[in-house]
């Protein structure tokens, strides 16, 4: 549940905020270990509480990572957990990661495992973080399990970053693109066509084109506006439906630039997960009921799912997964010699690292060829503009000479 206060904090000062609490009795021991003085404090309504859960929900990857390393720190060295909480409340830097350690620190302080703290944080955290804490809870070996996933999630932020990095050259292109757009249908093109107007002279039929194009924009603006906003909307209510986010993923993943590297992603995600997960001493079919939502595409979830019950009846995890053409000749080759050693674990360890090298490379490439290419369609449109600019720049000298 999240409050809303109104306070009078040590300094006199007026301070607002919202807080996630289990209770209001939890709300106000937060407020008053903090020695404010509370003017007011009630529970978010309803439709407001909606809003902040999916604001609140997107904490950073790098966030959790270090949260992860820093709280393993902690109870290697031996200290109290409420204290370092309230330590890391302190020091930490992302405004919404801290409303979140401080739900932690409340909960934790009131008796309740890590774990269970993490449930009542309302989704902020993810789910394989919140299962693995219990097991390490219940196995004692809590310290190693917050390590395994400080380096799970340092990866995962690698790849991320990685990835938008790649992205932020188009970007750039396609800003410079419609500002170039934009300045030519605003002020060149009516310059030039108000001069020829004046003259008595015909636009030629490229000029005459992006006048006709331009007018109509301009015309229509309001309704391309609300046509693209509700074909945004209507896909986004589509592939809510299971079936069209299953066939949207596979076209995804037969796509020729991007397709390869999302499947390349993919598996390096499933295979860095199960190998954290046999790490932890997690049953089998328990790991791969809480893998099936964490791979971000239909396709592999449902070959996952379809491989789980073939192990319930019995049959290896190189066998139920080979039958699946999603994953590649190599993972399974790995699962089947990782089950004859008794060395899954660490072969899937290895399977990962090998399909983060394809990640990096394949990124590279994907640069490598997506930059020219914008260069070229921006040169394509640059230069079709010049040239319906100064088409009719010629054609009215020839006027004048004549």
């Amino acid at each position: 549940m999240q409050f809303r206060y109104k306070v009078v904090d040590d300094k006199m000062s007026l301070r607002t905020g919202v807080v996630e609490a289990i209770d209001l009795e939890s709300a106000k021991m937060f407020v008053l270990n903090n020695h404010w003085q509370i003017i007011m404090l009630e529970e978010v309504k309803k439709i407001d509480n909606f809003f902040l859960k999916r604001f609140e929900s997107k904490i950073k990857v790098e966030s959790i990572g270090s949260f992860c390393s820093q709280l393993a720190m902690i109870i290697r060295s031996g200290a109290n957990m409420v204290r370092g909480l309230e330590i890391m409340q302190s020091q930490m830097s992302d405004r919404r990661f801290k409303e979140v350690v401080r739900t932690l620190y409340l909960e934790v302080s009131r008796g309740n495992s890590l774990a269970q703290a993490m449930r009542s944080c309302q989704g902020a955290l993810p789910q394989l973080l919140i299962n693995l804490v219990a097991v390490g809870e219940e196995s004692g070996n809590l310290d190693s399990v917050l390590l395994s996933m400080a380096a799970y999630y340092d990866r995962e932020n690698f790849i991320r970053k990685k990835m938008a990095s790649a992205a932020i050259y188009p970007i750039i292109l396609t800003v410079v693109l419609i500002g170039l757009v934009l300045l030519f249908m605003n002020f060149i093109l009516p310059e030039i066509t108000g001069m020829l107007s004046e003259n008595g002279q015909s636009l030629p039929a490229i000029t005459q084109l992006m006048v006709s194009m331009t007018h109509f924009m301009k015309d229509n603006f309001i309704f391309l506006f609300l046509g693209s906003v509700g074909l945004v909307l209507s896909f986004l209510r589509l592939i809510k439906i299971p079936k069209n986010r299953y066939a949207l993923d596979a076209l995804l993943l037969k796509t020729p630039l991007f397709g390869k590297n999302i499947k390349n992603v993919i598996i390096s995600r499933f295979s860095r997960t199960l190998a954290l997960f046999l790490h932890s001493s997690i049953p089998i079919i328990s790991i791969f009921d809480s893998m099936e939502n964490i791979l971000g595409n239909e396709v592999p979830r449902k070959a996952i799912i379809k491989a789980k019950e073939r192990i319930i009846n019995g049959e290896t995890l190189n066998s139920a997964f080979g039958q699946e053409p999603f994953f590649d000749p190599l993972v399974i080759q790995m699962m089947a010699i990782g089950e004859e050693t008794g060395r899954l674990e660490e072969l899937m360890e290895e399977v990962s690292n090998h399909y983060d090298k394809l990640v990096e490379i394949g990124i590279s490439r994907m640069v490598a060829l997506v930059e020219p290419a914008f260069t070229v369609l921006i040169g394509v449109l640059a230069g079709g503009m010049i040239i319906s600019i100064a088409l009719p720049i010629f054609s009215m000298a020839s006027g004048l000479k004549q």
